[in-house]
């Protein structure tokens, strides 16, 4: 049986090869499944050699030459032209492949791996991944030979691309080839000898403090020019002249020699507001990185340096984009803890501020987007899980609260009602209008990435 089937794979060659002229790799490719451990290109070699050495043995019974050793000799394979010149026979003129031209060619993987290799000596990484482009013809060429012939022991046209070029890189670099998440992705096209060097985003986590007020998060632009300047921001295009996103930003965008980066925090706090203790969890994202390795000590250093005391960094260290998806999938929701010393408008009573310990505890607040924000929020009503609200009594009319919350509740509209906007308010509970409202993070809740989206609570209180 074995027998008769390599027969019924030589014969299905040979009624190929009659029709259409295959190069090595267009031949072996369609019957690449039947070996392992070899490239389609020896697969097509082998193929052909063993079809030549049948001609050759059909020529000494017969005498005559078969069509198929010609057809062969056509596609450019020398035991095959050596072998009909010895019988006696006329080369015939050589043809293009009929899949794909002639283009998948060792000589042609290695000039262009070549200067994929001199491209990537520029940057940092340890493993990547070849991709392959190829034409729509090339592929409707390839599926149409295959319907006809009834082939279902091929493999895809890329896989020769990516292998080939795959492994002059892996050869000159010494890394891996990473399937999952590439750090450098190389986008050939052997077919228009073009490639493209995808560099993929390099993240890193931390936390940060916010140490003096009036520093937004990321950059808040002017509200006359929304960012082309104006005599109204001296021609800066912001509101604030720093933010917390380009103070870390812009020392990680030289020191790895990336192109741009984003700002991704755990939750926001009002530009008035400070962050405290441990911080907020952040995640940068890097694009483009030219550099790697670097010592993250070095980035907290420059940071803090450059900052100046309006912000100070900690604890980085490498992330990743799935750590990124689950601090953004868990800040809406995980509990956030806040100092807030308040001025009212008159005298605030001690057991009045005990029933605000006891009213306020482990409940559902309905909040209408802050008229503050109304010009960059939805207008809607949001209900957010209060935990507790802690008071001390500072002066006659000045209290400190520690308000724990889920994350996305308004703390100064539970604080001071927003004109009823949110309800219930500790305001409203008082008879009493707050006049200054002075607001500082202690806590935020820090998603446990080891755990797969378990969430631990690092205190910074």
């Amino acid at each position: 049986m074995t027998s008769e089937k390599l027969i019924e794979l030589l014969d299905k060659a040979a009624e190929i090869l009659l029709k259409y002229p295959l190069c090595d790799y267009c031949l072996g490719r369609q019957f690449s499944s039947l070996c392992h451990g070899a490239g389609n290109d020896e697969k097509g070699r082998a193929i052909k050699l063993t079809l030549t050495i049948r001609c050759f043995l059909r020529h000494q019974e017969t005498g005559e030459i078969d069509e198929i050793l010609r057809a062969i000799a056509a596609t450019g394979f020398k035991p095959a032209v050596k072998t009909l010149q010895a019988l006696g026979g006329e080369p015939p003129e050589a043809r293009g492949c009929h899949i794909c031209g002639g283009v998948l060619d060792k000589s042609r993987f290695r000039e262009i791996a070549e200067r994929v290799i001199e491209e990537l000596g520029e940057y940092e990484f340890k493993n990547f991944l070849v991709g392959a482009k190829v034409p729509a013809d090339v592929r409707e060429r390839e599926d149409a030979l295959r319907a006809e012939f009834g082939i279902d022991t091929g493999e895809d046209i890329k896989a020769d691309i990516t292998r080939e070029i795959g492994r002059i890189v892996q050869r000159r670099f010494k890394i891996p080839v990473e399937y999952q998440n590439p750090e450098i992705v190389v986008l050939v096209n052997v077919f228009s000898g073009e490639y493209e060097i995808q560099v993929n985003p390099l993240f890193i986590k931390g936390f940060y403090k916010k140490l003096e007020k009036n520093i937004p998060q990321t950059p808040w632009y002017c509200r006359y020019c929304w960012g082309r300047g104006c005599e109204k921001c001296n021609y800066t295009g912001k509101e604030y002249p720093d933010s917390v996103s380009e103070l870390i930003g812009e020392p990680a965008l030289k020191l790895f020699e990336a192109l741009s980066y984003k700002f991704h925090g755990a939750g926001r706090e009002d530009v008035d507001a400070t962050v405290v203790g441990t911080g907020r969890p952040f995640i940068l994202e890097l694009k483009y990185p030219r550099r790697r390795f670097v010592d993250l000590s070095l980035l907290e250093k420059e940071v803090n340096e450059h900052a100046a005391g309006k912000i100070e960094i900690s604890n980085l260290s490498y992330s990743s984009r799935k750590e990124l998806r689950i601090l953004k999938n868990l800040s809406p929701i995980a509990s956030k803890t806040y100092e807030a010393i308040v001025e009212f408008d008159g005298e605030v009573s001690e057991n009045a501020l005990k029933e605000v310990e006891e009213k306020f505890r482990d409940i559902v607040v309905e909040q209408r987007t802050p008229r503050r924000v109304l010009r960059r929020r939805a207008d809607k009503i949001r209900q957010k899980k209060l935990y507790y609200v802690r008071a001390e009594k500072l002066g006659d009319k000045t209290v400190r609260f520690v308000i724990k919350t889920q994350g996305g509740l308004y703390v100064k509209e539970l604080i001071n009602g927003d004109e009823g906007r949110t309800k219930p308010s500790i305001a409203e509970f008082l008879g009493r209008t707050p006049i200054k409202i002075d607001l500082t993070v202690i806590e935020v809740e820090t998603p446990n990435v080891e755990a797969q989206g378990k969430k631990t609570s690092n205190s910074v209180e």
